[in-house]
């Protein structure tokens, strides 16, 4: 319960500095196209120091063993997400976006504030799981889904900065290797600015958004509640029977931030690479939102199921 209580309160602060994105588009300070260039800072700067500087921690074999589990259940969360789109896209007619809306989760920008609210920034560590494989099938399955093409583009996840964070974040992790205090001082002060720039930059898109269009788009509730509801719950019980809580120390905790990760509402990436293939980007972006706005009731009721 404290846990839930904990989460609602820091989706709370973060709805408010989205409200702070939102007044300064309906006042005019800046437009939304504003919004692009702070979100590119937060994809090529801040988030590669947020993930650079969670692993300039002390090297031991629990926190290896921690973070291999973390990486195994955002896989057996991804692939079971797969799967299910898979076995429900006809039934309920599911156009491109709407699949990848609903099974991709804003795991990194969202998550990450949340868990160094409720657990502490030791823990960022292991949210680097979902990162790692979320990345991954972005520009695999994402991208094929999308484009309705076959093609996976190896270098573009071999070269995304972010990951490029991780794999050098991680080789310094293992060989023990810390950054000069200097740069260090430098990587976590910006590192650190990832919730509230990207909650701002949502709000910025909220605040130039046509509330009307919202009513034109007939299945917005059915994939909101798939990815605030079905696929979560689904993951919980898959997780419970799983027993990979028990696999390792601290596994209950680590899996606690996986399921976060899964819990999260669409992933912001959608909408740009919806742009990218020619998609509907308006629908994934009022999709995104909308997820986004609802997510301050489902995530605390879904933390309070997984300590029940």
């Amino acid at each position: 319960m404290m846990i839930s209580l904990l989460l609602g309160k820091q989706i709370a602060a973060m709805l408010l500095m989205v409200f702070m994105g939102f007044a300064i588009v309906r006042m005019k300070l800046l437009t939304v196209q504003d919004s692009r260039v702070l979100s590119a800072v937060a994809l090529y700067i801040v988030g590669p120091c947020m993930m650079l500087d969670a692993f300039q921690l002390e090297y031991s074999p629990e926190r290896v063993h921690g973070l291999m589990l973390s990486v195994g259940a955002a896989a057996f969360a991804l692939a079971l997400g797969i799967v299910l789109n898979f076995l429900i896209r006809k039934p309920l007619d599911l156009d491109p976006v709407e699949q990848t809306s609903a099974l991709y989760s804003n795991s990194g920008n969202l998550i990450i504030p949340i868990v160094v609210y409720v657990f502490g920034q030791e823990w960022v560590l292991y949210t680097s799981g979902f990162l790692i494989m979320q990345t991954i099938l972005f520009w695999t399955h994402c991208s094929t889904v999308l484009q309705k093409s076959t093609r996976i583009n190896i270098l573009r996840i071999l070269t995304n900065v972010n990951m490029l964070a991780v794999f050098a974040g991680a080789i310094m992790f293992v060989l023990g290797l810390r950054l000069p205090e200097v740069p260090a001082m430098a990587v976590h002060a910006v590192g650190v600015m990832i919730g509230p720039l990207c909650m701002i930059v949502t709000g910025m898109l909220i605040g130039s958004m046509d509330f009307a269009r919202f009513k034109a788009y007939r299945k917005l509730p059915l994939i909101v509640a798939l990815r605030l509801v079905f696929y979560p719950l689904v993951t919980l019980i898959a997780f419970r029977l799983s027993g990979m809580s028990g696999w390792v120390e601290n596994g209950e905790t680590i899996i606690m931030i996986s399921f976060f990760a899964a819990s999260a509402p669409v992933a912001s990436s959608i909408t740009q690479m919806a742009h990218i293939y020619g998609r509907n980007a308006e629908y994934a972006s009022v999709i995104n939102v909308a997820s986004t706005l609802l997510c301050v009731f489902s995530m605390p009721v879904l933390a309070w199921m997984f300590q029940w």
